[in-house]
Order: structure tokens, then C-alpha cells, then sequence
């Protein structure tokens, strides 16, 4: 899926804008956590701005339109790099259709951090 938004993702970020009212869920669901893992983040449209995110995206061009002060790295929710109970939660929006396999990309989410 990587090869898809290499290719068709130039100008994301750009055309891109979040919907208030999930964004507000999100902050909601969120709670006081301050450490937040985001899978399949994209360009972090759905990341709050006033937390500790670090985003695990496959896609090179849609990292590189990433915000410069937040943290990413190139990876699949299937085999995430991060240490068990390593954030406060992990959030995937958008983006489980995505994913070669659901089942495992969910579990290792729950393995870093608590799901929402």
C-alpha cells in the first residue's frame, strides 16, 4: 500500500483537512494520555498538536510532509517498532482498510498501547 501513496500522495497534507467533529472525538477519546502512537498516520491530520505523538507510517512521501517537529518512522501496523506499553495510547484513523493483515496490525496496537 506503501507504493500507492508513494505515488499518489504528493500534495496530501495540502488537500487533506481534518473534520472537527472527529478531531474532537479523538481529542476526547484520547483523555490525558501525552504519549501517543499514531499507525498509519499519514501526514498527521488527526494528530493533537498539543501532545506527544510519534507516527508509524509506511509511506516515505507522506512522512516527508509531516509536521518537522514530529517524530516518524517507516512502518506497518503489522510489525510495529516500538516496545510493548511504550506510549499512553495508539490511535489508527482511517486507516485499517489499508492494512495486508487487521487482525495482526490491531494486535500489535494493543501491544504498544492502549487502543482507541
Amino acid at each position: 500500500m506503501n507504493d500507492l501513496y508513494d505515488r499518489i500522495g504528493q500534495g496530501y497534507s495540502a488537500l487533506r483537512r481534518p473534520d472537527p467533529r472527529i478531531a474532537q472525538q479523538i481529542v476526547r477519546a484520547l483523555g490525558d494520555a501525552q504519549c501517543i502512537a499514531n499507525i498509519g498516520a499519514g501526514a498527521g491530520s488527526y494528530e493533537p498538536r498539543d501532545r506527544d505523538v510519534v507516527a508509524a507510517e509506511p509511506s516515505m512521501t507522506m512522512i516527508r510532509q509531516r509536521p518537522t517537529r514530529r517524530l516518524a518512522v517507516q512502518a506497518v501496523a503489522e510489525r510495529l517498532p516500538f516496545r510493548d506499553a511504550s506510549v499512553d495510547a495508539a490511535l489508527a484513523i482511517l486507516t485499517i482498510h489499508h492494512w495486508q493483515d487487521w487482525r495482526r496490525g490491531l494486535d500489535e496496537i494493543r501491544l504498544v498501547g492502549h487502543a482507541i
